[in-house]
């Protein structure tokens, strides 16, 4: 209950602030990848997504020979260092090496995560396939990453893949990750499926996320999941659909929002619907 408290208390300060949640947000219910790769965080890794361009500007360029070498090592950390010196957008030379380690499974569970990772930021749909398979890994770390890699994919089938993952993963961090993912593809047929999520999945960090996403996807039929979301269990959940709502806007958006202000009765969530509410106005 700890990190749910923490969690909204996020939420309430990023609406009173009325900017949208940032990607470091959206990653805190799950450790963040970088932790995968089992070195200390540095300066870089701590920018945002939005930020991966400077990231990529002073990121030394690796080449296809010190990576097969690098994957040669027999020390963990020198094969992690070789994968994240690959892992720049358009670095294609580098995604048969790196899909051959992610589906190893005799690798360590931490080099298969780092490689689903880096086959995410070098960004080429030729990567799909190995990342698919990488959904099927053993390991929930794998899982998660591959998940989150495949949203930043824009191949045909990719949202489809999701789909079942956010259906029927038994790990509620993966199906978090799917539902970050899915929201990424920008694909309206999802949209059900993440409405779905948002009504029964077990997991409220997955139900919080799953209205995020319904957000980003912005179908017509989005609202009347959210406006249901507001009568969910969980305060963070409440919170993060009436923060949607205020941002999709719209008649629908601003009854439902100031119907759940009435009757709300935890103090944080009134805050965010009470600033969500304000907003939906702003944007009828």
């Amino acid at each position: 209950m700890a990190t749910a408290a923490a969690g909204l208390m996020l939420l309430a300060l990023s609406a009173a602030a009325a900017v949208p949640a940032s990607p470091v947000l959206r990653n805190a219910a799950f450790p963040t990848t970088e932790r995968f790769l089992g070195r200390p965080v540095d300066p870089l890794e701590s920018l945002t997504a939005e930020a991966e361009d400077l990231r990529d500007s002073v990121a030394e360029q690796s080449t296809s020979s010190a990576l097969q070498a690098g994957l040669r090592s027999s020390a963990v950390n020198t094969r992690l260092d070789a994968i994240r010196a690959a892992a720049v957008p358009r670095e294609i030379s580098a995604i048969p090496y790196l899909s051959g380690v992610m589906l190893r499974l005799d690798q360590p569970t931490q080099i298969r995560a780092a490689a689903a990772l880096a086959l995410g930021r070098i960004g080429d749909r030729i990567a799909v396939g190995a990342l698919a398979e990488g959904l099927k890994d053993p390991a929930p770390e794998v899982r998660y990453a591959a998940a989150l890699s495949l949203g930043k994919l824009p191949a045909d089938g990719v949202a489809t893949r999701l789909e079942k993952v956010l259906a029927r993963d038994p790990v509620w961090q993966v199906r978090y990750a799917a539902a970050i993912a899915l929201g990424r593809t920008r694909k309206a047929f999802v949209g059900p499926d993440l409405a779905d999520a948002l009504a029964q999945d077990g997991a409220w960090q997955v139900r919080q996320q799953a209205a995020r996403s319904l957000l980003d996807i912005g179908t017509p039929r989005a609202a009347e999941a959210l406006a249901a979301a507001l009568r969910d269990p969980e305060p963070s959940v409440r919170a993060a659909a009436g923060s949607a709502l205020a941002e999709l806007g719209g008649p629908v958006s601003r009854r439902a929002v100031a119907d759940a202000l009435r009757d709300e009765r935890e103090p944080s969530v009134r805050a965010v619907l009470a600033v969500a509410s304000r907003r939906a106005l702003i944007r009828l």
